[in-house]
């Protein structure tokens, strides 16, 4: 009986399934793994070998070995292997003979039909060259099929879902990312809307990233390797393949040692989940970015999502959940073997001769105007013909130290990636020589149908429908975009307080995001300012952090596990800029008052400080813009001050401030440059500035005060008579709101940095009880 063969040739590893009237089923490729590394090594005699076999020999000769080749597909510049110039489609060609040739073997005869997939945002032109590709393999009758398409399959005949039903497809692979939205008809999937990618981004970039902080780590011991020495060679080549697994092992371990072996040293590198997340949070969060601009192009709302469908092995990095769900507050569907899914969705892809087939192929043109008859509401006006054009990746972020010397970085480099180019001390995703991935995109094209930039709730008056206790209610679905001018603000209004998306330059424009039954207070917008963890109380429980999406999206419970340190009472949090899966969470347990850092899944990560006995109160946390320091409000009977602590624990926090001061925040743009509220010796509350570690003078229309502690000057701009508190800054540091007067009469306002500028309320009207704000990062 004949067979079809489903063929995912990936960046990194490469996947083939079968299929014979049954259901589909992996073809085993490797010897210690079905998929094998999409790697090839270029013998003397002119042949290549492949996969496993590739590895090892490239181990111990890399100038023979080239990897991650479908990252530079359509590149005129050729690949040179051991001198000799080779076209990424043409090494895409061998791999894909490769398995071809091993199916055939273990099957008997050659396949029926192959099915080939394809990045879902390449356009015309690399879509030609993918039939290049296939020409030049010489395999047969081959169609070609969008890879979210073939997860779309392969998810659909796992779970229920019905003609009209939407998923987003997140694919995460080795060396490429790209997500798209699908509807489910009654032949299959069409495409909605335009795809969205980032063709240099995948977790090459993410072992690359660990595998430079290792090296950064062990400093002098890198210069000193002799890497023209086989020794040397195969030492580092070693400790690639171990940052490898070090990556991998994180997505189910909190912390893994890395060995390293160099000739004449054994020692190991520490790494934490914690470190990899700082290192990698960058660029996932371009992903997220990219799944909003997807759901948008597609006209879909989160509301309207069954699931958003994880494909890929990068999509395993439990950080990639957890962005999602912050921002989407949509179920995430990741299958046992994500790097299976395309090759077994490809092998139960079928062509047909109608629009909607045609649709699912590729062409984005049709893809638009079937979802637009089939009841979607992308439009085929907007759509370029040439696809979507993949978005920069993101730097990931720069180690803080020494560099290697220039040779040195060069012959790491050679060793390590083959030929890849890579920068030792550099944390990025690095661009291989390529181009802006596809030049038949039309310029300005591909935006899809416009959503309105914001939706305004018809009324200020929660729902007398709110359920009671944790149960959510269903959200409206408001588009609402937190730019650089809007506020979170949360209102009283009746007996609930909600929070309220507020326009500070047009403050007529409100939208509600929480309808929980309770009060939510003092939120904390995550580092992309998409999401907003607040502190919810209801009637008879203890208050809880929740997290809500500025699109409209339902808020959750942030913790899927209450830490046991926050037991007896839990307090506003601060986000850290530079992991956004980390809070800093202020808690008691018992007699137990402290400082934590924990992760958004409930984790507790470490603790910065802690003190045990009655009377003490820790609160307000907020760190610095570095990510390296938190400052918090501490009481200890009636002496009252703020405090300054490392974010990894270590040493004993410092006191800054001489009296009772509270509700720190960073300036995002003047480091050390800290806004708080004092409580004045007439009772009133003012607000201040000072800069933290004594340098540099933050008085510049408001009244100098002198020094406090540490040689710290203070700077007063509010006269403390009116009760002025929580401020917030503007992204642009130069101007803060705040909340002025005390319940049941208050008010935001916002005022210039400068003091020259006397406070001015956002509303003319008061719409309600009003408290502390939210800007940018706390």
């Amino acid at each position: 009986m004949g067979y079809r063969l489903g063929v995912d040739l990936g960046t990194t590893f490469t996947a083939a399934a079968m299929r014979n009237g049954g259901p589909p089923s992996m073809l085993g490729l490797g010897n210690r793994a079905l998929q094998i590394p999409s790697v090839l090594y270029l013998q003397e005699d002119g042949q290549f070998l492949v996969g496993e076999a590739a590895e090892r020999r490239g181990a111990t000769d890399p100038s023979r070995v080239v990897r991650e080749f479908k990252r530079r597909i359509g590149d005129p510049i050729p690949l040179m292997v051991a001198g000799t110039p080779f076209s990424a489609q043409a090494l895409s060609a061998r791999l894909l003979s490769s398995v071809v040739a091993t199916a055939t073997e273990r099957r008997g005869a050659p396949p029926d039909e192959i099915v080939l997939t394809y990045p879902a945002n390449w356009g015309a032109y690399k879509r030609e060259l993918v039939d290049q590709v296939i020409s030049l393999a010489d395999i047969g009758p081959t169609v070609t099929c969008p890879e979210p398409q073939a997860a779309a399959i392969q998810y659909a005949a796992q779970a229920q879902l019905q003609a009209g039903d939407r998923v987003a497809v997140y694919d995460l692979g080795g060396g490429t990312f790209d997500v798209c939205v699908l509807e489910k008809t009654s032949s299959g999937f069409v495409i909605l809307g335009n795809p969205e990618g980032i063709e240099q981004l995948g977790g090459v970039d993410f072992d690359e990233a660990v595998f430079q902080h290792v090296v950064g780590a062990l400093g002098p011991a890198m210069e000193d390797l002799d890497l023209d020495s086989p020794e040397g060679r195969t030492a580092l080549t070693r400790l690639r393949r171990d940052c490898v697994e070090a990556k991998e092992a994180l997505s189910v371990d909190v912390d893994t040692m890395i060995p390293v072996t160099l000739p004449g040293r054994s020692t190991s590198v520490r790494l934490t989940r914690a470190e990899l997340e700082t290192l990698i949070a960058p660029a996932l969060e371009q992903t997220v970015e990219a799944t909003g601009r997807a759901l948008r192009a597609a006209g879909t709302t989160t509301d309207q999502l069954k699931a958003i469908v994880l494909v890929g092995g990068s999509s395993r990095i439990p950080l990639v959940s957890h962005l999602l769900q912050s921002r989407f507050s949509t179920p995430t569907a990741l299958d046992t073997h994500p790097k299976h899914d395309i090759a077994l969705g490809a092998v139960q892809f079928t062509e047909a001769p109608s629009t909607t087939q045609l649709a699912a192929v590729g062409d984005t043109r049709t893809q638009a105007a079937v979802a637009a008859g089939a009841g979607g509401v992308a439009g085929a006006a907007g759509v370029a013909a040439g696809g979507a054009a993949g978005t920069p990746a993101g730097l990931l972020p720069k180690p803080a130290r020494k560099p290697l010397p220039p040779q040195t970085r060069r012959l790491v480099a050679f060793v390590a990636g083959g030929v890849a180019v890579l920068a030792i001390g550099v944390f990025a995703a690095i661009q291989l020589l390529s181009g802006d991935g596809d030049s038949g995109r039309a310029a300005g094209s591909g935006t899809g149908p416009t959503v309105p930039a914001k939706s305004v709730s018809p009324s200020l008056t929660p729902s007398n429908s709110a359920p009671t206790g944790p149960t959510l209610k269903a959200l409206p679905a408001a588009a609402v975009p937190l730019s650089a001018s809007e506020l979170i603000i949360p209102l009283k209004i009746s007996t609930d307080e909600d929070l309220y998306v507020a326009d500070a330059n047009n403050p007529a424009e409100k939208t509600r995001i929480t309808t929980l039954k309770g009060n939510d207070s003092v939120p904390s917008i995550s580092p992309d300012r998409r999401s907003v963890v607040f502190r919810h109380s209801a009637e008879g429980q203890k208050d809880s952090l929740w997290v809500v999406g500025t699109d409209g999206s339902q808020p959750r419970a942030l913790f899927t596990k209450r830490p046991a340190e926050c037991a007896d009472s839990i307090g506003r949090p601060g986000w850290n800029s530079k992991a956004p899966s980390q809070l800093v969470v202020p808690c008691r347990a018992g007699k137990t008052t402290g400082l934590y850092l924990v992760d958004t899944d409930g984790r507790l990560l470490h603790k910065i400080f802690s003190k045990t006995g009655d009377g003490f109160i820790v609160s307000d946390p907020a760190v610095s813009t570095d990510g390296a320091r938190v400052i918090f409000e501490y009481h200890e009977g009636k002496q009252n001050a703020m405090m300054l602590a490392t974010l990894d624990g270590k040493g004993q926090p410092r006191r800054v401030t001489s009296a009772n001061d509270s509700d720190p925040a960073w300036s995002p743009v003047k480091p050390g440059l800290l806004a708080f509220r004092r409580a004045e010796t007439n009772g009133g509350l003012a607000l201040y500035t000072a800069f933290v570690d004594g340098v540099g003078a933050p008085c510049d229309g408001g009244q100098p005060r002198p020094l406090e502690v540490d040689g710290v000057t203070l700077c007063r701009l509010t006269d403390g008579s009116k009760g002025d508190q929580d401020p917030t800054w503007a992204p642009e540091g130069d101007r803060f709101a705040f909340k002025r007067g005390r319940n049941p009469s208050t008010t935001i306002q916002v005022m210039s940095l400068d003091g020259k500028l006397q406070p001015k309320p956002i509303w003319t009207t008061n719409p309600g009880s009003q408290n502390a704000p939210a800007w940018t990062t706390r």
